[in-house]
């Protein structure tokens, strides 16, 4: 049998503690753990929509384990989430990065896509 590693998959599962919606701070220090981030980035929004919007590219702003081929898909799943502990302007913020990051890969020719999914 052959052992299949992560990125031999059709997507990349990253978990993401829904609490961490309660504030800016809070949200981009777990992104930033959780997908590796380089070390410019700023902690902003714009920040993590220029390394959102990388993904699949030759210069990946993504950690080096991070192997993305066409066609795949960054599945950030958020636990835990409840309306009432998030901060409504950190989720739409979100939200919005990554609409426009998904926009940005789409415009480029790029099939690679980020999903958004709730679980309990």
């Amino acid at each position: 049998m052959t052992r299949k590693i992560l990125s031999d998959f059709h997507y990349t599962q990253l978990l993401i503690d829904g609490k961490c919606l309660a504030s800016a701070d809070a949200f981009h220090d777990e992104l930033s753990f959780k997908l590796g981030l380089p070390q410019w980035y700023d902690r902003s929004w714009e920040g993590l929509q220029e390394c959102l919007s990388s993904i699949g590219g030759q210069k990946s702003n993504l950690c080096g384990h991070w192997e993305w081929r066409s066609g795949k898909r960054l599945v950030l799943s958020i636990n835990d989430f409840t309306r009432t502990s998030c901060d409504a302007d950190v989720h739409l913020r979100f939200l919005t990065v990554v609409a426009t990051a998904n926009a940005h890969l789409a415009s480029t020719g790029g099939s690679n896509r980020i999903w958004i999914e709730y679980v309990a």
